[in-house]
Formats: structure tokens, sequence, C-alpha cells
């Protein structure tokens, strides 16, 4: 990439930046408002109203009670807070937790954890666009599991489950649902209806990273993932990051503001990256929609490496990820949510490419970076650095 190169973030999932606003209101309590808002002192006091009335702010854009918010690191604790909380509730049935082939790591890993454990975990298929499949999911739920936990949207392929049928579906048998909505916060109109558990990460919608949030349905049932002090009802103990929580109320509040106008800037940069990569390589194979998250374009390249045109996208000022980032290892690995897709999907699970366009763009970004793809694909002598 040359100095006068325009750099391309085509990863929103990983890239979003901080929202101008939320930084704003997050500098007082990074510079001189920083008391411990334990505290019983007058600026103790004055943090202690800051985290809550960033509770209520949240609140307010879900539709929930400030007291069903609990501020966690990100996505991850929530995702393992609830799928422990949910998998260790008392009650009939077995001792089984229903996931998907698709869900993000920290999913998976909580439940590979209680595998250790002793509890059963059963994968429900979904179909060739990654939707789970009713009647497998109905067929686990006869099995009255303790918990079923599904993602709201996928980060790889941008698969949009129609939460409120599942969710529908799981309150008629009894299960508890929970909902990793860590790609949708913000982005997506969310329903708690028949929720139990909603887990959400800041960075995701233009907050700070580090910080996240749990909605649990029922406050009373939920057991610490972690001890120490008070805080947060004793549920979720440790000094607030004041300026973190603060930003993330504020970004969250912009985002669900600006949702549909976001919404649509992100569908047309993906349309012109479409539109431009199927004109130049016609055997370039797409397993996203439309219809999926707003942004995302996984699109198969075969007889390509997908680490491989990564690192060369970066020669050309584009970052793409191959993957799932927060798996990116350094390491050529099949993307298991393309296995679980099967047919031309699992056959490109090592030569895909998610570009996904967001806040960190604008108009004819899109565009450019099918073009800057098209000049990788097209000149495979370029070595990656």
């Amino acid at each position: 990439m040359t100095e006068t190169t325009e750099p391309i973030y085509a990863d929103h999932a990983a890239t979003t930046p901080l929202d101008p606003e939320a930084f704003a209101a997050m500098r007082p309590w990074l510079t001189d408002q920083y008391a411990n808002p334990a505290a019983l002192y007058r600026s103790g006091l004055a943090a202690r109203r800051a985290v809550e009335q960033a509770r209520r702010t949240v609140a307010a854009c879900l539709g929930c009670a400030p007291h069903q918010i609990f501020f966690t690191s990100g996505g991850s604790e929530g995702n393992t807070w609830a799928i422990l909380n949910g998998a260790g509730r008392p009650g009939p049935g077995s001792r089984q937790v229903v996931t998907t082939g698709i869900e993000h790591h920290s999913v998976s890993g909580a439940c590979a954890f209680l595998q250790k454990q002793g509890v059963t975990v059963c994968t429900v298929p979904v179909d060739a666009a990654g939707q789970v499949v009713p009647t497998a999911l109905q067929a686990a739920l006869a099995r009255r599991p303790r918990l079923v936990s599904v993602q709201y949207a996928n980060n790889e392929v941008g698969v949009i489950q129609d939460i409120p049928a599942l969710a529908a579906q799981c309150a008629a048998a009894g299960v508890p649902l929970h909902v990793d909505a860590v790609q949708a916060a913000g982005h997506l109109e969310l329903s708690l209806a028949n929720i139990d558990y909603l887990t959400a990460s800041a960075h995701k919608f233009g907050g700070p990273k580090g910080i996240g949030f749990l909605y649990a349905r029922q406050p009373a049932a939920l057991q610490p993932l972690i001890f120490g002090g008070s805080q947060q009802g004793g549920l979720r103990p440790g000094t607030e990051p004041v300026a973190q929580i603060v930003g993330l109320a504020r970004a969250l509040e912009l985002t669900c503001a600006r949702r549909a106008e976001s919404a649509a800037a992100k569908r047309a940069l993906a349309a012109d990256f479409c539109r431009t990569l199927r004109a130049g390589w016609p055997q370039a194979r797409f397993h996203s929609t439309a219809a999926g998250l707003p942004g995302l374009v996984s699109v198969g390249l075969p007889g390509f490496d997908g680490q491989a045109l990564t690192y060369r996208l970066d020669l050309a000022g584009v970052c793409v990820s191959p993957g799932a980032a927060c798996d990116n290892t350094g390491r050529s690995h099949p993307s298991h949510v393309l296995l679980a897709l099967g047919g031309t999907a699992a056959e490109d699970a090592l030569c895909t490419l998610r570009f996904s366009f967001g806040a960190a763009n604008r108009p004819g970004h899109g565009a450019e970076a099918a073009r800057r793809l098209l000049q990788a694909l097209q000149n495979p002598t370029i070595q990656p650095h």
C-alpha cells in the first residue's frame, strides 16, 4: 500500500470506531471525575448516579426494567454467564443444553466446558442459509433441556434468526432461551418477548471495547460468575468502569436512533461491493444474502486461500477477515460456520473472506474494496508480508 492509498476498513465487526458523542460522554469520567462509584463521598455518589443513569438508558433502548441489566466485560463474559447460569438451574427434565453449530466460540466454549461437567450438549442443525431448523429444535425441546442458546445474527455469514418464533417455541416448552445479540444489538430492532437472557458488547455499536451487558428476565434467579463485593447486587461484583459504562449507554442510544439510516447505508455499500465483484469475478460464491445483517458479505473464492488473501488485501489497504475476527490465530483452519451450512459453503470453508461495512466507511468504499480484491485475484504474484 502506498501512502496515497486510502485505507478501507471492511471489517466493521472488529473496527467499528468509537462514536465521537460516546467519547465526549466518557471524557469527564476519564479525567477529573474518576471516583469509585462504590465510595460514599460526593464524587463517588456522582459516579454511582452516572452508572445508574446509564443502566436506565440501556433499559429504555431495550424496553425492559433497569434492574434487569448487568454490565459485563463484553459478549464473551455475558455468553458464558448466561449459559452456565441457565444450565445450572434446578428443575425437571434432562441435564442438557441446546445450541447450534454456527455459534460464537464463547458459546461453543462454554458448552464444551459444561460437557466436561457431565452436561449433554445437543447441537441442532441449520439449513443451507444458516437458519435453525424449527422441527429439529422442537425435537430437542421435547427432551426438556435446561437451556437453549441461539445467536440473533451470525458474525460470519450475517444470517438473522427468526428469534420471536424460536423464542415462542421455547416458551411453549417451558425452556429458557439465551440470545447472543452481540452482532445484532443496536443494528436490529430487538424484541425481548420470551427471551430469558440476552448479551451484547459495546464495541460492536460504536461504544468502547471491554464493556458489554447481560439482560436477565429474572435477575433473582442469577448466580454470580465471579465473586467479590456488592456491586450490581452482588451478582456481578468488581469496581464498575464508569467511563466505559457511560460510553456504552450513549453509543447504544445513538445507534438505536440512527438504526434505519445506518442500515440503509451499510446495505448500499455491500450491494456496490457485490455488484462490482460479480462483474469482475463471476466464479465468486456468496454465502450471505441481502436480507442478512446489514453490510456483511461472505464470499467464497475457490482456488485461493482466505488467510493469504487477507494478507494481500492488507497490502492493498483493505482490512478484512478470513472468518471470525476473534478466531484469527494466524493459521489456516476451516470455518465451523461454513462447515455447518454444508454444500458450497462447506467447500469454501478455507477460501472465504468476510467483508463487513459500517461506520468506518463512506460512499464508494464498497466498490473500491471489490476493485482492490479483483486486483489481488488477478495478480496472484503479489506476496503477503
